[in-house]
């Protein structure tokens, strides 16, 4: 007889044990299930095999060839796409010229095939099914019989108020070849829901051999673990090729045991595995080869894989490890979890119980994981990045995401705070504001929508509201990028400090907030076109009523374009519209081409603009380009920004990160002013000019012109107005300056070797540890700043000329690179 193994199936309940591998390939007792199956029908004299492929089927090929190895034949049937049991089958018609048996190759069973085989024939039947009686038939097919044995009835995973039969179909099969011409080749055919209704309804004689043996359909990560114990437990008749060195402990080949270890059985130790000093392997483990357990280290109904590294003092309890998973030491994982291929645990991380990690994942020290890790590379108490929550729509941020983060930020305030909320004009941004107003509700706190809003208004709103807090939404304005933005703010409507972040990082990741009783939820207030009223201030503000400017504007953002067109009008302004790509200063992504560079530069001067700008789609940051069609770069922005503020108010105070340029100290000193430096993110600066500021104009100036790409241009040209200057004139007025800046790799686990080498080394040098390094050297200085997102160190330089700044810069470029490579080479 000739048996077909279906093995086309993906295993979507287990993953993510089948992330990278189809079901039957998924290990137990360190075999791929389907070779158990294939030793079970070479028991029973079954040796020419047929195997039905679909998903992932080259790993199955690669590993059994053509089944020499294994004592058997075995030809191959792919299908392009799926065609149900029955379809699938049909695909292999030409192989099967007599009866012939169908058997899942994702189960495991010990079933005695020679026995139903022999009923089958006793029988007479056209097709026998393998049946047994199981307690919870809800996820498998009832068939009932009559008391010969004959089929009376099917229903394919019935409902509870279904189930009239313990019995259920095992999807083994018995089946003469005339089953197959009752459909055609190619169709998608099952055979529970479609040719069997069809044998029975024809008179045909089916059969079910009901089996008191062992069978498991590993259709779930229970069924999975279970199957495991239940081969220790003997309760299954698998061969287990190893060594029993002692009561029921099993171990293959090159197994090194240290002296103080215990071992206590059942337990399965595979090829190549060393277990420390002092671990402790307790009964119902299985451990792949090429495994190591630290020292100190206990496993209790732990599945290990292949090439697994279990650091020191490490706990594992009732978890399954796929292959090549790093624990490090003083780790603990939990009952039920997985952890998926080639995923890194630093040290002192908690997987809670039940917890799954998909493949490749990074989980970062001192984690506490309590929901399951699916998408993304890297699971850590940081969700916060330079400035906000950045992750892709519906992979990274998702609905149950925003609900939860809500919660967890509106548990920060007491239960009478008031939050308000805002998202740009995408569809997605307003789903996943509705997701964090519930969440937020849960909380207990009183919500203000915005309605679609661009950010600096809704800073506006929620100083004007007087509200605790607020949050905006924004997503990339092109189509084909899904990446949303989230910005936590404080009541003075700048970003959250780092402190409330971590607090917010402990609180979503711990799920440690307490939802309010139903009768104390409050209600939405809804606040409609707010930003009539920031862009009343505006104008309020400005000191010449009619500014009469010629500008271009590049902005994606259709609410930008829609709230400065009438705010241009008022001001007495002609403005031009331009939909170029530029460069996103909050994700540094590049133009689109330099030649779109040129032509807006070309476009101002032909235009004969006063001023040009490139607004992100926030409308927070911009790129000013004045008349003469120049383009005013980071530094040169921060400079004219400082000089605006210096000329405004003698002896005011300019807020700049520590890698602005010198520059602008000369001119403070010139203007009788004062120079205070930050750290270079944006919520460094943001955070100085609140804190130092209070309810300083000044500050508040400032703060609108480095964060309020609408009011920054508003006031920048009535500053110009007011001075009867032109842009170009007030750029020519800065003392010139080099600045160069580049990037260079640095291994995460580097970067403290890095900075602290540099710091030794530059011990004749006046230096400042305020963010990094920053080293003043022949009259100039470099920066040296580890990235706090990438495996990078950016390295600034400033000179007197552009050729020493590069110079300078090309020196520590080199010098993190070299002190990287050895410090990787050393470990």
């Amino acid at each position: 007889m000739k048996a077909l193994i279906m093995a086309g199936g993906e295993g979507t309940r287990l993953r993510p044990l089948t992330c990278n591998r189809p079901k039957p390939m998924v290990p137990v007792i360190n075999k791929p299930v389907m070779e158990h199956i294939i030793n079970l029908l070479k028991s029973h004299n079954i040796t020419d095999i047929g195997v039905t492929l679909q998903y992932m089927p080259q790993i199955i090929q690669d590993y059994f060839g053509d089944g020499s190895a294994f004592g058997v034949n075995i030809r191959y049937f792919i299908e392009d796409t799926p065609l149900g049991t029955a379809g699938s089958v049909k695909n292999a018609e030409e192989f099967l010229d007599d009866t012939f048996m169908v058997i899942s190759g994702d189960a495991l069973t010990d079933i005695n095939l020679s026995e139903a085989i022999k009923y089958h024939y006793d029988k007479k039947a056209i097709a026998t099914l393998v049946l047994m009686r199981v307690d919870a038939p809800l996820e498998y097919g009832i068939v009932v019989t009559d008391l010969d044995g004959k089929i009376t009835r099917f229903l394919e995973k019935p409902s509870w108020s279904e189930v009239f039969s313990d019995t259920v179909n095992t999807g083994i099969y018995i089946l003469h070849p005339s089953v197959l011409s009752y459909f055609k080749a190619g169709e998608m055919f099952d055979f529970s829901k479609d040719l069997f209704p069809l044998l029975l309804n024809d008179g045909q004689p089916m059969y079910g051999y009901v089996t008191t043996n062992y069978w498991c359909d590993i259709g779930d990560l229970n069924a999975y673990q279970q199957c495991h114990f239940d081969i220790l437990d003997g309760k299954v008749n698998i061969f287990i090729d190893a060594k029993e060195i002692g009561e029921k402990v099993w171990v293959e080949s090159n197994v090194q045991i240290a002296e103080g270890a215990q071992i206590t059985g059942p337990v399965l130790i595979g090829k190549n595995t060393t277990v420390k000093n002092n671990a402790v392997i307790s009964s119902y483990t299985v451990i792949g080869s090429d495994n190591t357990i630290g020292e100190y280290s206990s496993l209790k109904k732990t599945i290990l894989w292949k090439g697994c590294n279990v650091g020191k003092n490490v706990q594992l309890r009732g978890c399954t490890l796929c292959n090549k998973v790093q624990i490090k030491e003083n780790t603990s994982v939990f009952e039920q979890s997985i952890i998926g291929d080639e995923t890194v645990i630093r040290e002192r991380a908690i997987i809670k119980p039940g917890i799954k990690i998909w493949p490749s994942k990074v989980i970062e020290s001192e984690t506490e994981v309590n929901v399951n890790l699916v998408w993304g590379t890297k699971y850590s108490k940081t969700l916060f990045g330079e400035k906000g929550i950045v992750g892709e729509v519906n992979v990274d941020i998702t609905p149950e995401f925003a609900s939860r983060l809500g919660a967890s930020y509106g548990a920060l305030f007491k239960r009478d705070a008031r939050i308000g909320i805002s998202s740009d004009h995408t569809n997605v941004s307003q789903m996943l504001k509705n997701s964090f107003i519930s969440g937020l509700l849960s909380a207990g706190v009183e919500v203000y929508d915005f309605g679609q809003q661009v950010l600096p208004v809704t800073r506006y709103s929620v100083k004007f509201f007087g509200l605790d807090g607020g949050i905006h939404l924004g997503t990339k304005a092109d189509a084909n990028d899904s990446k949303l933005f989230i910005d936590f703010l404080d009541s003075h409507g700048a970003n959250i400090n780092r402190g409330i972040e971590r607090k917010l990082e402990n609180t979503f990741i711990r799920e440690d907030f307490s939802r309010c009783e139903a009768d104390t939820v409050k209600s939405v207030k809804t606040v409609h076109d707010f930003k009539s009223y920031y862009l009343r201030d505006i104008i309020n503000k400005v000191k010449n009523k009619n500014l009469g400017y010629k500008l271009l504007i590049d902005t994606s953002s259709v609410l930008l374009e829609s709230m400065l067109a009438p705010l241009m009008n008022e001001l007495g302004c002609e403005v031009i519209f331009s939909k170029l790509e530029m460069k996103d200063m909050r994700t540094g992504r590049a133009f689109k081409t330099p030649g779109q560079i040129t032509y807006l530069s070309n476009q101002i001067i032909s235009n004969g603009s006063d001023i040009g700008a490139m607004v992100e789609e926030n409308c927070e940051k911009m790129i000013l380009i004045d008349e003469k069609g120049r383009f005013i770069n980071e530094e040169m922005f921060i400079a004219l920004v400082s000089l605006i503020t210096l000329k405004t108010m003698k002896g005011a105070t300019v807020v700049v990160p520590i890698s602005a340029p010198s520059v602008i100290d000369r001119m403070a000193t010139e203007y009788e002013g004062k120079v205070l430096r930050t750290k270079t993110s944006p919520l460094e600066i943001m955070g100085k000019m609140v804190v130092n500021g209070g309810q300083d104009t000044l500050m508040n100036e400032q703060f609108v012109l480095n964060f309020d790409a609408i009011g920054s241009i508003v006031k920048i040209m009535d500053f110009m107005r007011s001075n009867n200057v032109k842009l170009s004139e007030l750029i020519d007025e800065i003392p010139s300056f080099h600045i160069t800046k580049k990037e260079v790799e640095c291994p995460w686990n580097a970067k403290g070797k890095v900075i602290r080498q540099i710091i030794e080394e530059s011990n004749n040098e006046k230096i400042e540890l305020m963010e990094g390094v920053k080293i003043y050297k022949d009259g100039g200085w470099v920066l040296v700043l580890p990235d706090s997102e990438k495996p990078v160190c950016k390295v600034i330089g400033e000179g007197y000329s552009e050729e020493f700044a590069e110079s300078l810069t090309d020196a520590f470029v080199n010098r993190v690179k070299e002190i990287g490579q050895n410090f990787s080479l050393s470990i």
